[in-house]
């Protein structure tokens, strides 16, 4: 009778140990679940469409940005570079992994010395706007041989100057106002280059048309002489005569034939013997140094 009860009361305990242990998921559940969301796998049951730009703008504006503004030639499909999104895990320290090489679609177009390209192209999404760091000022002439070797060939002030100094980055192209005053007031800074090569600036040339008094504005005496002389010269612009390149010296010939009887001429070959200033014609006065 006693190992009866006993066998009873262990059934029991047992059963209800077991009850107790099959109840226990079950709690445990409805302890996490803190929310009641239905499930929707029709919602996964689509092939998504890739990520348009404007899409991946909403996370991503600032590269966005930087693209609409800058992207030059990577203006394209954010796909084309990455191949991998939202990847990067800072326990597996994958971020150099996933971020894209430019060798996968460029050549090394500056050489085999200069493959480091992110030295220069600090941010992919603006690949043109260029820093003018000292990586880059170090291998200019790499790629800008001719004006390297004018500042070389033809020295002055700016044979000086490091190339930064005016090409604050890379392609940007200065006002000569930066540093030059103009000829004369109200002259145009955009004129300068028409008589001044940037990297050769004492090599001047100058077009047939330049007005008389950019040239005055160093050769102040023979510019008012030219001004106040009552003959034709005073008509023929300064680069008519001393054309071809600066410091000309143009001979009377060229112009004026045989103006004189034989005779006089063959006396007096040379005209400046009774010219003595062609800036003021027919004067005979003394000549006017620069």
């Amino acid at each position: 009778m006693k190992n009866a009860v006993s066998r009873k009361l262990t059934t029991i305990a047992f059963g209800s140990l077991l009850i107790v242990l099959m109840a226990m998921p079950a709690a445990f559940a409805a302890k996490l679940a803190t929310v009641d969301i239905p499930v929707r796998p029709d919602l996964y049951s689509v092939t998504p469409e890739p990520l348009a730009p404007a899409q991946c703008a909403q996370c991503h504006a600032g590269q966005f940005g930087s693209l609409k503004d800058n992207g030059g030639r990577h203006s394209f499909e954010c796909q084309g570079c990455h191949k991998a999104f939202h990847a990067y895990n800072p326990k597996k320290g994958n971020y150099e992994e996933l971020m894209p090489k430019c060798s996968s679609c460029h050549t090394a177009i500056h050489g085999p010395a200069n493959k480091d390209c992110s030295a220069c192209h600090t941010n992919p999404h603006t690949p043109r706007k260029v820093a003018m760091t000292n990586r880059l000022t170090n291998t200019c002439p790499t790629c800008h041989a001719k004006p390297k070797a004018d500042l070389v060939q033809f020295p002055s002030k700016h044979s000086l100057l490091g190339c930064a100094k005016c090409h604050t980055s890379h392609g940007f192209k200065p006002s000569c106002a930066m540093c030059h005053k103009p000829h004369y007031q109200g002259q145009e800074y955009t004129t300068c280059t028409k008589c001044h090569s940037v990297h050769k600036p004492k090599k001047v040339t100058y077009p047939e048309n330049e007005p008389a008094r950019t040239c005055g504005s160093c050769h102040t005496k023979i510019y008012a002489k030219w001004q106040a002389t009552p003959s034709k010269h005073a008509k023929v612009l300064c680069a008519q005569c001393h054309h071809d390149k600066h410091g000309y010296i143009p001979r009377c010939a060229e112009c004026h034939k045989q103006v004189h009887p034989a005779g006089i001429m063959a006396k007096f070959p040379k005209c400046l013997e009774c010219h003595l200033d062609v800036h003021e014609l027919p004067g005979m006065g003394t000549k006017t140094k620069k």
